[in-house]
């Protein structure tokens, strides 16, 4: 079924989500990070919420948008297809964060539709916290009609350092409690394979989170501080199955307004493209 074209420049609003030290620890933990700035309450200034946590609490509008009949989506024949965060100022145990979204486009392809959305969040103070842009891939909205692929040319990079990540075998479970993302494609091998699907899969936003600490164990000094990653973009190549390896790779962009611009590569055991389009602003 087609998405409806006449939801774009739709508006949610949500109410407003405490964060509390414990459920931001939890998610750090979910991901397997050990990051000072997440955990020692010693520092200056106390702790700070993982950046990535931004997938629990601006996550509200996706959740309207998702549930909203007037939108069209499919949600078993759903996934994600890119995410783009940016971060504006901390986010802290004990502050309130409010998100809003709107709808900003939807894209007809051979094989589904693109639905897009842009979130904003604010705290307490009425500061802006995070920008956000999400797209997630409807697989029942396709045209039908072929389209022209374009073969992508190899590029050769100066990779700048490496690192892996092993997926847990329950990695999935242990990631959607804190991140709030209980979709069954990520639980149940057999509704993950009746939609297609090799069977479960690891949460994209959980691949992203991987990213982000590699990239601030590598790219933000020796004291891998977080507030020095200002955007990170990723879109979503294909699915990380439990039990497998992904390997993060970075290269220099150049500089963009706000930091230096690194481009990503994230890869399974079979040297095939988790990720694309994937890049950082260190600032």
């Amino acid at each position: 079924m087609a998405l409806n074209e006449k939801v774009i420049g739709k508006k949610y609003s949500v109410p407003p989500v405490e964060i509390s030290a414990h459920e931001s620890i939890y998610y750090a933990l979910a991901y397997g990070d050990d990051n000072d700035a997440y955990f020692d309450n010693r520092r200056e200034g106390g702790i700070i919420a993982p950046p990535m946590y931004a997938v629990k609490y601006a996550s509200g509008p996706v959740v309207e948008i998702i549930m909203d009949q007037e939108v069209g989506l499919n949600f078993m024949m759903v996934v994600h297809y890119s995410q783009e965060f940016e971060w504006l100022k901390p986010v802290k145990p004990n502050d309130s964060i409010k998100t809003e979204g709107v709808i900003k486009k939807i894209e007809i392809k051979e094989k589904g539709s693109i639905l897009g959305w842009e979130t904003i969040s604010t705290n307490q103070n009425g500061e802006i916290v995070l920008k956000a842009n999400w797209e997630f891939f409807d697989r029942s909205a396709g045209s039908g009609i072929p389209e022209e692929k374009k073969e992508e040319e190899a590029q050769v990079h100066d990779i700048l350092w490496t690192q892996a990540v092993k997926v847990k075998n329950g990695q999935t479970f242990i990631y959607a409690e804190p991140s709030g993302d209980y979709n069954p494609i990520h639980a149940d091998d057999a509704f993950a394979k009746q939609v297609g699907l090799p069977g479960i899969i690891l949460q994209g936003l959980c691949t992203m989170a991987f990213a982000h600490k590699a990239v601030t164990d590598n790219l933000t000094g020796p004291y891998r501080n977080p507030l020095l990653v200002k955007k990170l973009k990723v879109r979503f190549a294909r699915p990380l199955l439990p039990g497998q390896t992904i390997t993060y790779q970075a290269y220099k962009i150049g500089t963009e307004a706000g930091g230096t611009k690194y481009g990503i590569i994230a890869r399974n055991d079979e040297g095939k493209d988790v990720l694309r389009d994937c890049w950082c602003i260190i600032g």
